[in-house]
C-alpha cells in the first residue's frame, strides 16, 4: 500500500501543482486511495471499468479525470458530470477541488449505489448524485462535463439544456477532427491538450461556449 500511495503522489503531485489545487496532499492521497479500494472491491460484482491494473486506474482515472481543471476555474461553480459512471470525472475533481458543488448524473442504480458509496466513504459534502438522464434534468450549471460519453455534436444537443451562459466540457482521445467539423462556426471552441504519463496517451480537452445558439 506504500508502494501505491507513493506512485499516486508522484504522479498526481504534478498535475495538483499545474492546476493550483490548495487542498492537503496527504488527505487527497487517503481520499484517492480509498476510491481506488472501493473501485476495485465493487468492480468485482458490478464491472464498473474494463482497468484493474492499480496503475492503470491511477492514470487512465484519476488523473485522466483532473486534466479537466485546466477549464474549470478555481472559483465556486456548479458543475454537473452528465453520465458519471463509476463517478470519472467527477469524484477526482470533487477530491480536488472542496470549493465546487457537483452533481454526478447517472441513470444505471447499480453505478449509482457505487457513487453513493464513494462519497459516503470519502466524506465528498461538495457532492449530489442524482439518478437520471441528462434529458430529464431541469437544473442548470455553470459547467457540465462529459467523459467521452458522446460525439462532441450529440453532447452538445443532449446537454445544452443544462447551462445558460456556461460551458461543455468534453475529453476525446483521438480522430477529434472529423467531429468538430459537425460543429456550427457560432460555438466557440477551445482545446488544449496532454499526454498521459506512462501510457504515453494523447488527450484532448474540449471547451464549448454558445452552445444554445445551435438550434
Amino acid at each position: 500500500m506504500q508502494k501505491l500511495r507513493e506512485f499516486i503522489k508522484i504522479y498526481l503531485s504534478e498535475y495538483l501543482f499545474q492546476f493550483k489545487i490548495k487542498e492537503d496532499i496527504e488527505i487527497v492521497l487517503d481520499k484517492f486511495i480509498s476510491y481506488l479500494q472501493e473501485l476495485k472491491k465493487w468492480n468485482k460484482t458490478y464491472s464498473l471499468t474494463s482497468i484493474t491494473d492499480e496503475q492503470e486506474i491511477v492514470v487512465k482515472h484519476f488523473i485522466d479525470s483532473l486534466l479537466y481543471l485546466c477549464f474549470i476555474p478555481e472559483e465556486f461553480v456548479k458543475v454537473a458530470d452528465v453520465g458519471s459512471g463509476a463517478g470519472f470525472p467527477g469524484i477526482p475533481i470533487g477530491i480536488v477541488r472542496a470549493n465546487i458543488n457537483l452533481t454526478l448524473i447517472e441513470p444505471s442504480w447499480k453505478k449509482v449505489a457505487f457513487l453513493k458509496n464513494v462519497k459516503r466513504k470519502l466524506q465528498l459534502k461538495n457532492i449530489d448524485i442524482l439518478q437520471a438522464k441528462a434529458e430529464e434534468v431541469n437544473e442548470k450549471f455553470d459547467i457540465v462535463v462529459s467523459r467521452a460519453l458522446w460525439s462532441i455534436k450529440d453532447f452538445i444537443k443532449n446537454c445544452k439544456h443544462l447551462i445558460e451562459k456556461g460551458s461543455l466540457i468534453i475529453s476525446k482521445s483521438i480522430k477529434i477532427e472529423e467531429e468538430l467539423k459537425e460543429i456550427p462556426k457560432n460555438v466557440k471552441i477551445e482545446i488544449k491538450e496532454f499526454i498521459l504519463p506512462i501510457f504515453n496517451a494523447k488527450r484532448f480537452i474540449i471547451k464549448l461556449e454558445n452552445v444554445n445558439t445551435w438550434d
